[in-house]
């Protein structure tokens, strides 16, 4: 009985260990949440088919972020520029980088249409080296969640990530070769440190001017920092805290997401103090800031 029970059992292992992902090396300090093989396979067969086929779009949504380092070449391209689109700015240390932010179906598929120009039928679909994780992770707001994949030709790498529900292309972004990695990725050197690491504005300018006013987005930082500093300044475990202010004209949201080995019980009252407090609302259309807190912790990486 026991060597049935034990065939049986090693028959379960490894067919489970089939259906996992293609595990890869992850830096330190990145979270990074694997999807299954045949999810991964699934989106493989579908950015495929969708830079094979002209009339095939299964892949895009309204929204497409086109990150950094791509958008300093495509910002240039005369039918990428007659996007309305939306300007999106990453703050990262004392960076400012610039990207687009796609808000309709048709503005997707001029963006995908140029990009498969680019690629062209000489590609490789595969997941990300560590300095392609490394770089992405400098730039985005939120933990990589599989499907992340890299279209790989002669000239350039391409990071695509995949909203996992329904395989939806959410960001699109060319990471630095290898040789060109370090340059990119310089600012993210530091010590470690409990403060206030980023302010990102996920609206345009205009946006911005049209529906609220420098001094109450100045208030909502400052009241948010003085309560995380007082709280967090002693804390002994290290982590990251993302704080979403999703300004309404009537009724403000704030979300949290957490990194790390961050300590609860200080989260936990650290969200009670912020939520207690009243900000500013929007004057008209919603308005939205994250507010990226470190806790003995370096810039992105050790």
């Amino acid at each position: 009985m026991r060597k049935i029970v034990l065939i049986l059992f090693l028959l379960f292992i490894s067919k489970t260990q089939a259906q996992k992902s293609e595990i890869i090396t992850i830096p330190k300090g990145i979270v990074y949440n694997y999807a299954d093989n045949k999810t991964i396979e699934k989106a493989k067969k579908l950015i495929a088919d969708n830079l094979s086929n002209n009339s095939d779009y299964k892949l895009l949504q309204d929204n497409l972020v086109i990150g950094p380092v791509l958008w300093k070449r495509f910002k240039d391209n005369e039918k990428i520029q007659s996007i309305e689109g939306r300007k999106v700015q990453f703050h990262v240390d004392n960076e400012v980088l610039e990207g687009k932010l796609s808000q309709d179906l048709n503005e997707s598929k001029i963006i995908w249409d140029e990009f498969k120009i680019e690629v062209a039928n000489d590609f490789i679909i595969r997941k990300a080296t560590p300095q392609e994780l490394i770089y992405y992770w400098s730039v985005i707001s939120f933990d990589i969640d599989e499907p992340l994949l890299i279209i790989e030709t002669k000239e350039h790498n391409y990071i695509l990530n995949l909203l996992k529900k329904n395989l939806k292309l959410m960001w699109l972004d060319e990471a630095p070769k290898s040789n060109k990695i370090n340059a990119t990725v310089a600012y993210q050197n530091g010590e470690k440190e409990t403060k206030l690491e980023k302010v990102i504005f996920l609206n345009s300018d205009a946006e911005l001017v049209e529906n609220s006013s420098f001094e109450d987005l100045k208030l909502i930082i400052e009241k948010t920092n003085v309560i995380f500093e007082e709280l967090f300044k002693n804390s002994e475990k290290a982590g990251k805290i993302r704080v979403q202010f999703v300004l309404k004209e009537n009724k403000n949201e704030i979300e949290y997401a957490v990194k790390d080995n961050l300590d609860l019980d200080i989260m936990k009252v650290f969200e009670q103090r912020v939520n207690a407090e009243n900000y500013p609302n929007s004057k008209k259309d919603p308005i939205k800031l994250q507010l990226l807190f470190k806790v003995n912790s370096f810039n992105e990486l050790e």
